[in-house]
């Protein structure tokens, strides 16, 4: 493709409002829409004109081409879809979607959590959908991003080196070519289960969040430090077991993945982390050091995390006949805790599409397509 692709970003949250200016800002038209239901996140964009933008990827004023809740404008010859939003909201945008649709188009879940990519295909089968278009999801956002009031961004950090994966594996070069006028530092990975199991928040979030429940629910704080207060060396050994599990599930499917202490590394090495260990490197991190910890305990650090990232991670591990001990013990305290039942409301083995298989068939899904 020799002109910029246009892109459109689905989901007003944090990462749809950065991206859109990033993108807006460096030269590439951009349509961003979000669900009717949600209609007044964009709602200050419309009013005053764009999105006001600062941080390491550049200050200025924005004003994608279109903000919008009509998905068929937003969808209608774009050659990107990227999908920046909760991974609850990943089947409504699927459904919303579904119709629209072009062929070839490429649909990319920034990030998909963990089984993102694959419960949004399901989500379109479930809907009829039959045409020729590229899935593909990040391992995360792009961005550490924070939104400082209705239309202003803050972009903290810029992920290098991340990686992509498309469905077939065979399709990540050509997603990785059409995003690279944007994204030059994407790299391609293994396939696209190397990706989902590579999800950050999955593993650095629950442990700082479970174990800091006096500080979310206490009223003895007016606010306090996710990282800087949270982190503490026996979250930050709770989490590095997370990982160690994690990667134990990766093995299982013929996988090397590195672990999320390396993946930190090549994210934010250029940005001043460092350290051996999640605490080492978040404590202290000059680009986390001021997020607020949450106030309730169905906060996203929580629920979406959880739900969304270590259930299906350690659905995975049952699949495979690899123990997740950790992970069951923190998916078990969330619902202990929300009076909840992730295992069955979370990202099932079902809602991904994958019910009866084995691991050789889950490998060929991702390997093949089918």
């Amino acid at each position: 493709m020799t002109r910029k692709p246009v892109f459109a970003v689905l989901g007003a949250g944090n990462g749809g409002f950065c991206m859109s200016a990033d993108l807006t800002l460096r030269g590439f038209e951009v349509r961003l829409f979000e669900l009717p239901a949600f209609a007044h996140t964009i709602d200050p964009i419309i009013e005053r004109g764009g999105i006001a933008l600062r941080g390491v990827v550049g200050e200025g004023f924005a004003r994608p081409t279109m903000v919008t809740t009509d998905i068929e404008a937003a969808l209608g010859g774009a050659d990107a879809v990227m999908v920046v939003a909760a991974a609850m909201g990943h089947g409504a945008i699927a459904r919303e979607c579904a119709p629209f649709l072009e062929e070839n188009q490429v649909v990319v879940l920034c990030p998909g959590s963990c089984g993102g990519l694959l419960a949004f295909r399901h989500a379109l089968r479930m809907e009829g959908f039959n045409k020729k278009i590229i899935l593909a999801e990040t391992a995360s956002l792009m961005y550490a991003v924070k939104k400082e009031s209705a239309n202003r961004v803050w972009a903290r950090g810029r992920k290098h080196n991340l990686t992509v994966g498309a469905l077939p594996k065979d399709k990540t070069a050509a997603v990785l070519e059409l995003l690279s006028p944007a994204y030059p530092l994407f790299e391609a990975a293994p396939n696209i289960l190397d990706v989902t199991l590579s999800n950050l928040n999955n593993i650095t979030h629950p442990a700082p969040a479970l174990t800091n429940i006096g500080f979310i629910e206490g009223s003895c704080l007016d606010e306090w430090l996710f990282y800087t207060d949270g982190m503490t060396p026996g979250a930050g050994r709770l989490a590095d077991q997370l990982d160690r599990e994690r990667l134990a599930v990766m093995r299982a499917y013929g996988l090397n993945g590195a672990s999320s202490v390396e993946l930190i590394r090549r994210f934010y090495g250029h940005q001043g982390m460092k350290g051996n260990n999640f605490f080492e490197y978040f404590h202290d991190s000059p680009i986390h050091r001021k997020t607020k910890g949450p106030r309730s305990t169905r906060d996203r650090l929580i629920t979406e995390d959880i739900s969304y990232g270590l259930v299906p991670m350690a659905a995975f591990g049952d699949v495979a006949g690899v123990p997740t001990p950790t992970m069951d013990a923190f998916i078990t305290l969330a619902e202990v805790v929300n009076e909840a039942d992730y295992r069955k409301s979370g990202r099932t083995l079902e809602k991904m599409g994958l019910s009866g298989m084995d691991v050789n068939d889950i490998i060929g899904l991702v390997n093949n397509g089918y």
